[in-house]
Parts: C-alpha cells; sequence; structure tokens
C-alpha cells in the first residue's frame, strides 16, 4: 500500500509542477498527473490497477518526444521513472508501512 500513496503523491506532484510549462504541455501534464493519482486511488482497492500506473508512467516518460519542451522533459523523465519503479509493486505489500503490522501482508 505504500507503494500506491507514493505513486499517488508522485501524480500531485507531477501535476503541480507543470507551471513551469507552455499551456498545452501543462494541460498534459496535469490531464496524466491526475491520472495517475486517480488510478493510484483505485489501485488500493482493485487488483491489477496498477498496470494502468505502469503504462501510464510509461507515456509519461515517452511523452518528451510529443512535447520536446526542457521542464516536460525532465519531469516526464524523473516523473515517469519514480512511478515506474513503484508501479509494479503490489498493493498488499506493507513491509515500508509504518502503521499496524510491520510483516508483509499475505497475497
Amino acid at each position: 500500500m505504500i507503494a500506491r500513496v507514493v505513486t499517488l503523491l508522485l501524480g500531485i506532484a507531477i501535476a503541480a509542477t507543470s507551471v513551469w510549462e507552455p499551456r498545452d504541455v501543462a494541460l498534459h501534464d496535469v490531464v496524466v498527473g491526475l491520472a495517475i493519482a486517480a488510478a493510484s486511488l483505485v489501485a488500493m482497492a482493485v487488483r491489477g490497477v496498477n498496470w494502468v500506473i505502469t503504462a501510464l508512467a510509461l507515456w509519461m516518460f515517452f511523452s518528451g518526444m510529443v512535447y520536446p519542451v526542457v521542464p516536460h522533459i525532465y519531469i516526464g523523465l524523473i516523473g515517469g521513472t519514480l512511478v515506474f519503479v513503484f508501479s509494479p509493486v503490489s498493493s498488499s505489500d506493507r513491509t515500508f508501512w509504518p502503521f499496524g503490522r510491520t510483516a508483509p501482508a499475505k497475497t
């Protein structure tokens, strides 16, 4: 579940950092960032939605080829990579969760 919280925060951060970009690129980053955040919330309850987050992370990473604007390229590379790293982690994994049980959840 900690991976979903991290991807939720990353999605919000991607949407928030769009203020430094031109209007059409900023709209793209807001939509993709909020889609990542929304998918993270849904993935907390529904199995398999983390692969939607993976697809959005890949799109964010490679969207620098569609929108070759310098702030967007850095946001896409860094944000897309971080979301991609956390996206395949199972939502039931509580290895680093600070509340409740300290052992990983049973699958």
